[in-house]
């Protein structure tokens, strides 16, 4: 151990953005203080891209886009998190000379950039991924993925797509705090279990899935999906949602939550503004990976037969 702390204290900050970038920062920093004055965590995790209301509309993602480093977002995150001692992960569309990427960033007390994530993506097969999880045969029920990035349509006829818009990324993302090795999958790069394992494969301890899954979608795969990636890596899983708000065009689920490494929901929120806060511990995972080897029982050279390379 690095400091003989074996514990962590993680909040989640569900919220929507507000009618425009002054206000939601503004109503960040009353949150930021709020979770920091009543619970003191070590860390602090936002939904993804916080700053506005989440859509795949092209001018909306490049009026919102910023630089990590110069943006008046990352600004304000560098601020804070030097001003509360604590780390901030936070998400957005990142403007990277002509490119645009979904980005989840890591501030340290020191308010200094210390990792970026952006949303996967690999060029494939499109799935028809809602009739999948629904099990229906309905062509018009349909729900499109482009690993990784997002290229759908909602039950409701809503067209979300980031393929044509988002440059992806193309590497998994870790981090230290202080004993904890934590990592960055954002939305959808979570519903891959061949990507988030090597996460565990590589020692995380704490995974966080900053997301805006769909309303219509949530139900089906929003808890199912942070519980079985934490229960196949024994991990911690912190997943972070927005806060709902039924007059967006792009409505989302909410109930952000923690997991433990046994897969159990340790706290979960509504579907509305919540601070979620709990407090992690090493010994969990190191009891729960002792109980059951789950690494140590993998045989890969039988799996590796029928993979095709």
């Amino acid at each position: 151990m690095a400091n003989g702390n074996t514990s962590l204290r993680i909040c989640l900050l569900q919220f929507a953005a507000q009618q425009n970038l002054t206000q939601t920062l503004t109503h960040l920093e009353q949150l930021v203080s709020k979770a920091v004055n009543q619970y003191q965590p070590r860390i602090i995790a936002l939904p993804e891209c916080f700053n506005f209301n989440y859509c795949a509309d092209s001018a909306i993602i490049k009026a919102a886009a910023e630089s990590i480093n110069d943006g008046v977002t990352g600004g304000t995150l560098s601020k804070l998190s030097k001003q509360y001692g604590v780390f901030i992960v936070g998400s957005l569309i990142e403007r990277d000379r002509n490119n645009f990427y979904n980005t989840s960033a890591v501030w340290d007390p020191n308010g200094d950039v210390v990792a970026r994530h952006r949303k996967e993506s690999h060029l494939g097969k499109t799935l028809n991924f809602y009739s999948l999880l629904s099990g229906s045969i309905q062509i018009k029920n349909y729900f499109w993925l482009q690993v990784h990035l997002c290229n759908f349509r909602t039950i409701t006829g809503l067209d979300v797509c980031e393929v044509d818009k988002l440059v992806p990324g193309n590497e998994i993302t870790t981090f230290q705090v202080d004993d904890f090795k934590c990592g960055i999958a954002i939305c959808k790069d979570t519903v891959f279990d061949e990507f988030i394992k090597i996460y565990g494969k590589n020692g995380c301890d704490l995974m966080f899935f900053p997301s805006a899954v769909h309303v219509t979608s949530g139900d089906q795969y929003w808890d199912l999906t942070n519980r079985a990636r934490a229960l196949d890596n024994q991990f911690y899983v912190a997943a972070i949602s927005p806060a709902r708000n039924e007059h967006a065009a792009y409505v989302v689920y909410g109930h952000s939550m923690i997991v433990g490494p046994d897969g159990f929901t340790l706290v979960r929120a509504d579907a509305w503004e919540e601070i979620v806060f709990q407090e992690i511990d090493l010994k969990v995972i190191q009891k729960a990976r002792k109980d059951f080897l789950l690494y140590q029982s993998r045989r890969p050279e039988v799996y590796n037969k029928y993979v095709d390379k």
